[in-house]
């Protein structure tokens, strides 16, 4: 572990660093709006906050504009490689992440332009420190009071995929949810990625990534959920070929005001088709992982903690291993 002075002044040196952005980003916004929609889903966090959604209200003819400002601080620490497309840290990393953001709505229509930028350092000298960036911008159309259709764009830049730590990608997708009743809700996503890679060759990739999902709601901020996910990413070079199942199933639900307990079992099985191992076959991966997190959310602040161990088999002996993987945020809407 490291000790509590390096990591205040790197966390410390974290937020010098976003406080030039937040500024702009803050002074650019207000002429629009005075009130924030908080981002939920900061790109990287394996900490996502499911809440009830609120309704948009604007008048028919006019155009409704809501800027929102999110600055959050994370600490992680792991013993072994966080499955999927999470941080990968075997030690202990802090980030800072800010992400400005604008909301349009008129009518049936919401236009998203999102924009997260993330500073993430690590302990370990001998790893590198990186500036990670995602811009996004999606429109929704509800089509009745049950079924909404949506479409987006995104830009990732340095981002850590599971075929390699440091890739630049471009993702079109589009996503159709519907409400049977008040409690049931399913929804179906599609998306296509084009990626390149920061290797020696500049080699690169492309892929589909399919997404279904159930919710069933209890109740406020009371949920359960089923998720599935097929992705893949082919490449001419050999090493980046990738095909990936995941299946998620989670309950959350509130515990007191502004609190909520969610826990989760994840299983995924990624295939390395070009990665072959000694004794023949290819690379394949099982992993399993139990997760607890707890959120605490009062007013425009939101706390939480998550806990996962994961366990990994693969027939790659230097993948085969299991470990724990903790992570701390902070965050605040402007």
């Amino acid at each position: 572990m490291i000790s509590c002075n390096p990591l205040a002044h790197r966390m410390l040196q974290a937020f010098v660093l976003a406080v030039p952005v937040a500024c702009f980003a803050t002074a650019a916004l207000a002429e629009a709006a005075e009130t924030a929609e908080p981002d939920a889903a900061e790109q990287g966090s394996g900490i996502d906050d499911e809440t009830d959604e609120t309704a948009a209200t604007a008048p028919a003819s006019d155009w409704r504009i809501d800027p929102g400002l999110r600055l959050t601080a994370r600490g992680i620490t792991a013993r072994s490689t966080a499955p999927g497309e999470d941080e990968v840290i075997d030690g202990n990393a802090i980030a800072a992440v800010i992400t400005p953001s604008l909301v349009l709505t008129r009518e049936d229509v919401t236009v998203t332009l999102r924009n997260a930028t993330t500073r993430l350092e690590f302990e370990d000298a001998g790893r590198t420190d990186r500036w990670q960036n995602t811009a996004r911008i999606g429109i929704a159309w509800d089509l009745s009071q049950a079924t909404r259709l949506a479409a987006f764009g995104e830009r990732s830049d340095n981002i850590l995929a599971a075929e390699f730590t440091s890739t630049d990608e471009w993702e079109f997708g589009g996503e159709i949810t519907h409400s049977l009743d008040a409690a049931n809700r399913v929804a179906l996503a599609a998306s296509w990625r084009e990626r390149s890679y920061d290797d020696a060759t500049g080699s690169r990739g492309d892929g589909i990534r399919i997404d279904g999902e159930y919710r069933y709601r209890f109740g406020p901020n009371h949920y359960a959920f089923l998720r599935g996910r097929y992705d893949a990413i082919n490449s001419p070079e050999a090493r980046r070929n990738l095909s990936r199942w995941l299946a998620e199933a989670s309950y959350q639900r509130p515990v007191a005001q502004d609190l909520r307990l969610r826990g989760e079992l994840s299983y995924q099985r990624l295939d390395f088709g070009g990665r072959p191992v000694a004794g023949g076959g290819v690379r394949q991966d099982d992993l399993f992982w139990p997760e607890l997190t707890l959120i605490w959310s009062p007013g425009p602040w939101r706390i939480a903690g998550e806990a996962r161990y994961i366990l990994r088999n693969s027939t790659d002996p230097s993948f085969d291993r299991s470990g724990y993987r903790f992570e701390v945020e902070v965050s605040h809407a402007f």
